[in-house]
């Protein structure tokens, strides 16, 4: 497997293109995007491009991208996680709304979880390199 080789960062940038690509079509062929969401499949395609775009930055070994990414895929983790109970929590719109519970959500939620690892990885490798050289 490509994943296991390598250097962290180009594990993590793998995974999250690789990984996230299957979260999103999990997310839309299951159909897990919320009804208030207007254009859903536009929305997936425009995170298809970012998703692209952070795992060739993540690649090059940019560690402070991964360490943000950390946030943010913690939180879809968590919305995946709640969506499989049946209850969706959106942060903007301080929403909390009981839905029927989607347990296809529980493995985007595990897939997302490996994502964050992977990144969390990245990132403190990454910081790790730069802490020792900026001591030498």
């Amino acid at each position: 497997m490509i994943a296991l080789a390598g250097s962290p960062h180009r594990q993590a940038a793998v995974g999250y293109a690789g990984i996230g690509a299957l979260v999103i079509l999990i997310t839309l062929f299951a159909r897990l995007v919320p009804e208030s969401r207007v254009n859903a499949v536009v929305e997936l395609l425009i995170g298809l491009v970012f998703l692209s775009l952070f795992a060739v930055i993540i690649y090059r070994g940019w560690w402070p991208i991964s360490a943000a990414l950390v946030f943010s895929n913690s939180w879809r983790a968590f919305t995946y996680f709640n969506d499989g109970r049946g209850v969706h929590v959106e942060l903007l719109a301080r929403l909390i709304t009981p839905i029927q519970p989607q347990p296809i959500a529980y493995l985007n939620s595990a897939l997302m979880t490996l994502i964050v690892i992977l990144l969390a990885r990245s990132a403190v490798a990454g910081y790790a390199a730069w802490r020792a050289g900026r001591r030498a």
